[in-house]
């Protein structure tokens, strides 16, 4: 090989190098895109789709959700990282009757997000750990409640209760009027 031939052989190696720093350049760019496009998606209630669940769920526990008159006015079905909870038959609770959305919503579900939120931004928690939920309605009637990633045993309890005590003032303006 000559001279010349080694010249340029060096300079495609360097040419190579460059542009491997180029691209490894973009790529840490995107990184930190991707970082940001996920926590705009968590500040906005959703979280990214999780990959196939491997492990084995605990069975889903039903909790029925009762008024001091004994009335049962939901059902909570209880699994490992989800809530969801079905209104009892003939009970058409709505979004607009206090205080489900300014009490139950906005301040102990919304809460438990922004605090979660806040846990994603020191690191002790990922962004697919933030609690999230949603409301099924058909019109103006609530058919279910989806909790996703409620936490642990403590903020189930502290869910339950509230949910109770806003189902049972719902429950009590719809019969008095």
């Amino acid at each position: 090989m000559s001279e010349e031939e080694v010249k340029l052989l060096l300079r495609v190696r360097e040419e190579i190098e460059r542009r491997i720093g180029r691209l490894e350049e973009e790529v840490r760019d995107l990184r930190r895109a991707l970082e940001e496009v996920d926590a705009l998606i968590v500040r906005s209630g959703f979280r990214r789709p999780s990959p196939a669940k491997k492990k084995v769920e605990k069975p889903v526990e039903a909790v029925p959700l009762k008024a001091k008159d004994g009335k049962v006015l939901a059902t909570m079905y209880v699994g490992e990282r989800e809530v969801r909870v079905t209104p009892s038959e003939g009970l058409n609770f709505t979004m607009d009757i206090p205080p489900f959305r300014s009490f139950f919503l906005d301040r102990v579900l919304s809460g438990m997000r922004s605090s979660d939120e806040e846990r994603v931004g020191r690191g002790e928690i990922s962004p697919d750990e933030t609690l999230s939920f949603q409301v099924t309605t058909e019109g103006d009637r609530i058919t279910g409640l989806t909790i996703r990633n409620f936490g642990g045993e403590r903020r189930l309890r502290e869910i339950r209760s509230a949910l109770r005590w806003t189902l049972e003032k719902m429950y009590k303006k719809m019969t008095s009027s």
